[in-house]
């Protein structure tokens, strides 16, 4: 139960994170806009790194917004066997994010063996985007297994959105 409430936890984190990251993309855009405009300068990194950070963002969220239901679902199959469909959709979830987070683990780690740079004029460290991307990933796997376990407990296997766990809190206190 403490396992489960602190992944919880760390994807709602992750969650206010991503969304934190997703404003400062915006505020660097707004900031290249306004100074190539108005000054006359550019930034040359902004849409460099604009990008590594949205490919973050996407993946910190990610497990989150499964803990919600927030994720896209084909609803035919589970209208016919619900608790059936529960299991084999997150069973197949779980074998696709392993390997999905298995391949970007071991692509990150290349990139910190080699050095591998963006090769552009800022030069940006690929390991660094690529590590959160990865640990996104690989929250998102852990989240889809806890899935599996609040299953076989018979717990939702998401947080509604009025209540977290039957307390009487909105999700995002």
């Amino acid at each position: 139960m403490f396992f489960l409430n602190l992944v919880d936890r760390l994807s709602r984190a992750l969650a206010f994170l991503s969304g934190a990251v997703i404003i400062g993309i915006a505020l660097l855009v707004a900031s290249e806009i306004f100074l190539r405009n108005i000054v006359g300068v550019s930034l040359s990194f902004v849409w460099e790194v604009s990008v590594y950070l949205h490919m973050c963002a996407i993946f910190l969220g990610a497990a989150w917004t499964l803990r919600t239901g927030g994720h896209i679902r084909v609803t035919l199959l589970r209208a016919v066997m619900p608790r059936l469909f529960e299991w084999f959709a997150t069973l197949i979830g779980l074998v696709i994010s392993a390997y999905v987070t298995n391949a970007l683990t071991l692509l990150a780690w290349g990139y910190h063996a080699t050095g591998r740079t963006s090769g552009s004029t800022t030069d940006v460290p690929l390991v660094y985007p690529a590590a959160f991307i990865a640990f996104g990933s690989l929250l998102l796997t852990v989240q889809i297994a806890l899935r599996l376990v609040h299953l076989a407990m018979g717990r939702p296997v998401e947080l509604d959105s009025a209540r977290e766990e039957g307390v009487n809190a909105p999700i995002m206190d």
